[in-house]
């Protein structure tokens, strides 16, 4: 008979209540046009690029967005991760459209990559109630420029295939164009400006219709008196009136009466309304497409998505694909796929495939992704609208790789799913979204979704000794106490505070005596009193005042620049905390004062004080960390000051990278900081000095902590590895065989760790607790963390490992039999069998060997979205999954039908 594994309380918390934001917009990093030239020329010999997948952007309803990143790791791992969360001002608090464009499309060229990088890129956004179209900053997420729209509201915001000009449509009659001035340099900011003048005018539509889509057609290679340059000489628009249309753009060198105008070349209907009151109601055309050899696509209301000849604007395919309206529709690259989808949450695929006549479109894939509306799709590579035949038409970007399709829309996640048209050789491609296995299938029909969290991590923290939760909504904070003895929990406080943008940063003190919180531009501290059984918070007055006095931090302008922090953490003992400017990227260490009380019981004002401020600490040459040898010490040992480094970041032009994570060590010694551009630093808070500087990481670290029994930092890295950095000897410690297993363990899991937590005991550090979870799986594991520590272990002769492994499991033998024979009450409603509960017996070793090592668990957690030890043998899983606020959106888009799903 099988001993059975003792339990692990577990509390699984449902009561944060936050609820996401809809995703209404993305984009993928666009690609350039090839430089102009002259077409009879020999085209420039190029280097074979390697494979490049860019940036994606995502726009959400209440003005947030977020950028992610692809990293990749040889051929078994890729993933898009967030990067970044951009917060919404107070000024602008929803955005609707989004237009992502590239900073110097003229000389993009010249770099040496295909794909552009953030930095390459423009932001503008525009919000269905709003008067202002803004260009937002990627980095910090601040609004750089404004400019007014005519005729408000805006419903459509594209951009010209060469990047200077960008089209508005409004309730105005006329198309809106503006022009988007070539940068001074790499990072300035150039304002718009208005059309030029022979855009000026376009003929006007009937009063009643709108233009709610647009498509620019394929641009044109004109030479002039300043040599060769591209062109856009046509757009195609879907109006409210059942129809679409298209313009053609003048010369800039027309001259005469009427040249000068945007002028409409041709009207198609698409099929309308049936219904006794159809000359009150007219089909609505969503989506429209111009693809290479000018084919135009349509997708309408009544759910309809139809091809239509360029020349002529005579319908040739129609397919209606969908039962509701065809509200997205994007292009698959080489303009040989197209998507749509809409609310009834079906994605549907149309692939050109031969036919006797040629070629014609057809319905190859219907696929339903999500359990809501659908309201925006990309594909990476993004579509460049230029024949294939086209002289100046340069080979393919990554010709091995599959084509990435991204869904969003109001079931808040993001889904990534391989989209290669049914083809003959569609099993030669490779897929960017690999994991270890057979399990590769590229083709849309066949392929597998990959979906992200819907709430990014960092939104709750806890404080272990007061047993509080306190959870970070857009502008509000809330905190809630989970009781003992299966009590359950009870809601203490909640906070609606006045802010400049939603909340960015929050953490809380482990004693529940502080609380800070920050958005963009300024940090508040709060001191939490408890009176019988609640909480008062009292906000520190003289928080802003210490900081804006202090002479440390007077170089950094911060009455200009603000307070605001990407990132915030209290020490363990509640004495310091430290803020991580947004602005800077330092990181400063404050002490926080105890707390006193007149004769009387009033409060004192407590008094903060400024104690050290580290700047950004890394020298960087070509984006990695370059640590030399200093009076003998390597590896960015140092015992003076620090802050005759700094990144490159400033010298670009561009704002220095946020700190994204910090973690300190329980006794206080130590604290480290990672930020997005993958640089981790260690200090000393005893000395008040910089520790030691990593080597730059590809990818920030997506979790990290101290081993509470060792001078060990644990780093876990995006591609799911875990590592572990030796603060005594400054150095990377190669995996031992116990780390290695566990890698491979989780290698086979696709979204990354967020989530790392030692449990807060030294009872045995041969057999240390360790959870690591995703938003869909949770593991638990037992290390070795002095077999770490000594990697020269490893070299133990089997015998003795097999010894070690064997007494291993007498003592979880010995562990299952004691609690067997007295069962202990759980102080949680909920108990999870985990091995890891045997390392708590004193003497147990752990060992890659032995089968209870390591278990993970892929079925029963989801949508997490925090993991925390509340106490030795205590841990809390909090979990937002749709359901609980299901009932907060509007139902679902549903159609009975027999024997159909």
């Amino acid at each position: 008979m099988p001993v059975p594994t003792p339990s692990l309380p577990l509390h699984r918390i449902r009561f944060y209540d936050h609820t996401p934001s809809p995703i209404v917009a993305s984009a993928f990093a666009p690609l350039p046009l090839p430089p102009a030239r002259d077409p009879s020329r020999p085209a420039p010999s190029r280097q074979a690029a390697k494979d490049e997948l860019g940036c994606l952007i995502v726009a959400r309803e209440n003005g947030s967005v977020e950028v992610w990143e692809y990293a990749r790791e040889g051929s078994s791992f890729g993933n898009w991760l967030l990067a970044r969360t951009l917060p919404p001002t107070l000024t602008h608090p929803t955005i609707s459209l989004m237009a992502l464009v590239i900073r110097d499309p003229e000389t993009f060229y010249e770099r040496g990559y295909s794909v552009p990088k953030l930095a390459d890129l423009r932001l503008f956004t525009a919000g269905s109630d709003s008067s202002e179209l803004t260009e937002r900053c990627l980095f910090t997420g601040r609004i750089l420029q404004t400019y007014a729209i005519p005729s408000p509201p805006l419903w459509s915001l594209t951009i010209s295939p060469t990047h200077s000009l960008l089209c508005l449509t409004t309730n105005s009659a006329q198309l809106h164009f503006l022009t988007i001035p070539a940068p001074l340099n790499c990072s300035s900011v150039t304002p718009l400006e208005p059309a030029p003048t022979h855009l000026l005018r376009s003929d006007a539509l009937p009063s009643r219709v709108r233009t709610v889509s647009v498509a620019w057609g394929v641009p044109k290679l004109e030479q002039d008196a300043s040599g060769w340059r591209w062109r856009d000489t046509t757009l195609v628009t879907g109006n409210s009136d059942s129809s679409f249309r298209r313009w053609e753009l003048p010369s800039p060198s027309s001259t005469g009466l009427g040249a000068a105008r945007v002028s409409l070349r041709g009207r198609a209907v698409v099929e309308k309304v049936k219904s006794k009151k159809a000359s009150q109601k007219g089909t609505i055309v969503w989506g429209v497409a111009v693809l290479p050899d000018g084919t135009v696509v349509t997708a309408d209301s009544l759910g309809s998505v139809t091809f239509w000849d360029g020349a002529s604007l005579a319908q040739r395919h129609s397919f209606r694909s969908h039962k509701a309206d065809a509200m997205c529709l994007t292009v698959g690259p080489a303009g040989r796929t197209v998507f749509s989808s809409g609310p009834d949450q079906r994605v549907c695929q149309f692939t050109l495939v031969p036919s006797s006549s040629g070629s014609d479109w057809a319905l190859t894939s219907t696929k339903r992704i999500h359990t809501h509306d659908v309201r925006t799709l990309s594909v990476f590579p993004p579509y460049l609208p230029l024949p294939a035949a086209h002289p100046l038409s340069s080979s393919s970007l990554n010709p091995g790789l599959a084509p990435v399709l991204f869904s969003g829309g109001w079931d808040m996640g993001l889904s990534f799913t391989p989209c290669a048209a049914p083809t003959l050789d569609a099993d030669r491609l490779g897929n960017p979204l690999a994991r270890p296995g057979p399990a590769r299938q590229v083709v849309f029909e066949e392929a597998q979704t990959r979906r992200t969290a819907s709430i990014s991590p960092g939104h709750l923290s806890f404080a272990r000794s007061a047993r509080l939760v306190v959870g970070r909504k857009d502008r509000t904070v809330g905190i809630w106490r989970v009781l003992q003895d299966e009590r359950g929990w009870e809601k203490v406080l909640d906070m609606d505070l006045k802010l400049r943008t939603n909340l960015v940063a929050s953490t809380v003190s482990h004693d529940g005596r502080w609380l800070a919180v920050s958005d963009l531009y300024e940090t508040k501290l709060f001191r939490l009193v408890h009176e019988a059984g609640t909480i008062r918070p009292r906000r520190v007055r003289s928080f802003l005042t210490t900081l804006h006095a202090s002479p440390l931090l007077a170089d950094l302008d911060l009455e200009r620049k603000g307070t605001g922090a990407s990132a915030l953490l209290f020490t363990d003992d509640a004495s310091r905390l430290v803020l991580a400017l947004a602005e800077s990227g330092c990181a400063v260490v404050l002490d926080l004062a105890r707390e006193q009380m007149d004769v009387d019981g009033a409060d004192h004002e407590v008094g903060v004080d400024v104690v050290r401020v580290f700047s950004p600490a890394h020298k960087q040459v070509a984006g990695r960390t370059v640590v030399g040898l200093r009076n003998g010490e390597a590896n960015g040992e140092t015992s003076g000051d620090e802050d005759d480094d700094a990144d490159d970041d400033a010298d670009a032009g561009r704002p220095r990278a946020w700190v994204t994570r910090m973690a300190a060590s329980e006794d206080g010694q130590w604290l480290s900081t990672a930020d997005q551009a993958g640089r981790v630093t260690i200090f000393n808070l005893d000395t008040l000095q910089l520790h030691a500087t990593l080597p730059t990481f590809p990818q920030p670290p997506s979790a990290f902590e101290f081993t509470p029994t060792h001078p060990l930092l644990a780093i876990f890295h995006p591609t799911q590895a875990l590592a572990f950095y030796d603060l005594e000897h400054r150095r990377l410690l190669p995996a031992n065989h116990q780390v290695r297993t566990l890698n491979t363990r989780l290698s086979a899991l696709h979204a990354p760790a967020s989530f790392l937590a030692f449990e807060p005991s030294r009872a045995n550090p041969r057999a240390a607790r360790v959870v690591l979870a995703s938003h869909d799986w949770l593991a638990t594991a037992r290390l070795d963390v002095d077999l770490i520590l000594r990697p020269k272990e490893a070299a133990t002769p089997r015998g003795v490992r097999r010894k070690r492994a064997r007494e291993a499991r007498e003592a979880l033998e010995l562990a299952s039999a004691s609690a067997s024979a007295s069962p202990s009450v759980s102080v949680a409603s909920h108990s999870v069998s985990s091995a890891s509960a045997a390392g708590s017996v004193r003497g147990a070793v752990s060992a890659a060997a032995d089968p209870e090592f390591c278990k993970i668990d892929t079925d029963r957690f989801r949508a997490v979205v925090a993991v925390a030890w509340l106490a030795e043998a205590e841990m809390a899983v909090v979990e937002r999954p749709q359901a609980d606020y299901a009932a907060q959106l509007p139902p679902a888009f549903w159609s009975a039908g027999y024997g159909r799903a």
